[in-house]
């Protein structure tokens, strides 16, 4: 069998803010249609590490590719310059990212919200930014609060509508960091259904989360991360039903108690 095309290559990542090393030696690859699950205590760089994916956070050393293409520079003779502004903002429109904590304008509806990106960056007209947002707004199971406010919105809600945001732009992958934890248990439940309807449905997708019953449903290759560093890696059911690395089984352990 033909393995699937590799869509993200990371390589020897590092990142510091300050004093303070966030990533070391970070080396990650996604293949076209899988679920990457990034899990570890709070502070492994998790979050970092999808943020510099998407040159939210620009890296110290090492490489990032998306679709074979450097993310945040361009090669100039033997080294790496970082790309101008507008170039580096129409790289982050192909890469989606879902935060932790929504990320919606609370002056917009929740269909105004899907569809401000695809008028502001991909140029769309009114008319086929807000056909797409409704078609997107249906995905999620929203058809009915398109009119809202995030205000007058669940959290489970919001969420959705950010996710919807996210699918309307057409991305080459989507990044969720930490999508389902800001979340009570029953608003959990309709959020994690919309992620397994996207990994069903083959999305690229690397995830960072502490929700090791979604990795579990949803996740093709698992990365355990401690303090910036990859600790074990390697396919969904081996990390997590025979971890090699004692930390690793610690920390699962832990997450099920």
């Amino acid at each position: 069998m033909t393995e699937p095309k590799l869509k993200m290559e990371a390589l020897h990542v590092y990142k510091s803010f300050g004093d303070v090393k966030v990533l070391h030696d970070v080396s990650v690859r996604v293949h076209s249609g899988e679920v990457v699950a990034l899990i570890g205590p709070s502070g492994a760089g998790k979050s970092t590490f999808l943020r510099c994916v998407n040159n939210l956070q620009p890296i110290d050393s090492g490489t990032i590719e998306v679709d074979e293409e450097l993310i945040g520079y361009r090669k100039v003779g033997d080294y790496l310059e970082p790309l101008p502004d507008k170039e580096a903002a129409a790289q982050r429109a192909r890469i989606g990212m879902v935060f932790q904590n929504f990320n919606l304008f609370r002056h917009m509806t929740a269909v105004a919200n899907v569809m401000y990106g695809q008028i502001e960056v991909l140029g769309r007209s009114k008319a086929e930014a807000r056909a797409s947002a409704m078609d997107a707004l249906k995905r999620v199971g929203l058809v009915g609060r398109e009119d809202r406010f995030p205000a007058q919105l669940s959290g489970g809600q919001q969420q959705r509508v950010a996710i919807a945001r996210v699918m309307a732009m057409d991305p080459t992958m989507i990044l969720l960091d930490e999508p389902t934890s800001a979340l009570d248990p029953e608003l959990r439940v309709e959020v994690a259904n919309v992620i397994k309807g996207m990994a069903a449905n083959r999305a690229t997708m690397l995830m960072a989360t502490h929700d090791i019953p979604l990795v579990h449903d949803i996740a093709d290759y698992i990365i355990f991360m401690v303090d910036g560093r990859i600790v074990e890696a390697g396919s969904a059911e081996k990390i997590l039903t025979n971890p090699e690395h004692d930390r690793t089984r610690s920390f699962l352990t832990a997450m099920e108690s």
